[in-house]
């Protein structure tokens, strides 16, 4: 009896050992699963969220084709019934009557379900570039400035040009015929310069004025869109067909999109108008 109490106490000192390392394994595999799991259960919502919002599309794009259907199956019906009417002599008896009756109601309808379809509008940007208050400023201040400059470069011109006859009348390779050389070389180059610099100047400030009233321009549409309850605005301009080249005349082609604007609802003058408003 003395030899065996040892054997049964190691067994169960092993055992419990066996036990205690098990919990830890699982312990410390649950902590390093943790955030796996969690990136898995956010993916998975993720994509549960792209799913109803695909589905929820896929509804609106249903109940849409089911309004096309119904308005094209009442606007067919309404065609049937004025057919019918065209090739019959009316002399309103009780008949004719519901014919009128059924057409008219039909067409009411049709005008009702019409509300679905786009609202479009079109605008000029290129009118309000031409006519508006910001451009025809601009230009008289481009032309004062452009005079202005212009005056400048041949008051420098016509020195040079009177110091050149001035050359005539010196011995070629004095000292006085060098010196006045030197002179006309220097103010020739500065009149190169002069004109670069306002070529360029010029060119910058067209450039700026171009794109923050263009900037407006796409500004207001949008209030004047949304005060018409508009879904979209076309730009409605015509085609330059002047070009100077084929090329040209190809690209201007290639880019001038809205071929036909039909009734569309014409908001150039509105837009303009908010536009010098702000002037």
């Amino acid at each position: 009896m003395d030899i065996k109490k040892p054997i049964w106490l190691y067994v169960l000192v092993v055992v419990s050992v066996i036990v205690l390392c098990s919990v830890l394994l699982s312990r410390i595999g649950g902590k390093n699963a943790g955030p796996e799991m969690e990136a898995i259960a956010e993916q998975n919502k993720k994509l549960a969220e792209q799913d109803s919002k695909l589905a929820e599309q896929d509804k609106k794009l249903a109940g849409q084709d089911k309004r096309l259907t119904e308005l094209e199956r009442i606007a067919r019906k309404i065609d049937e019934i004025q057919a019918q009417l065209n090739t019959r002599k009316i002399d309103i008896k009780d008949y004719d009557m519901l014919l009128i009756k059924e057409m008219i109601e039909k067409q009411v309808k049709l005008n009702v379900r019409s509300g679905d379809r786009l609202k479009i509008g079109v605008v000029s940007v290129e009118k309000i570039f031409q006519d508006c208050k910001r451009s025809v400023k601009y230009r008289e201040e481009a032309i004062a400035e452009r005079d202005r400059a212009n005056a400048e470069l041949g008051k420098l011109k016509a020195e040079i040009d009177a110091e050149k006859e001035g050359l005539k009348t010196l011995k070629a390779g004095s000292s006085d015929y060098m010196v006045l050389m030197k002179e006309v070389l220097t103010k020739q180059a500065n009149l190169q310069v002069q004109q670069t610099f306002y070529e360029q100047q010029m060119a910058l400030k067209e450039q700026k004025m171009v794109e923050e009233l263009y900037k407006d321009i796409l500004r207001e549409t949008s209030e004047v869109a949304k005060q018409k309850d508009l879904d979209l605005v076309f730009e409605r301009s015509e085609p330059e067909l002047s070009a100077p080249s084929a090329k040209e005349l190809t690209v201007t082609i290639s880019t001038h999109k809205l071929v036909y604007s039909g009734e569309l609802l014409d908001i150039t003058d509105e837009v303009m108008a908010r536009l010098d408003s702000e002037e």
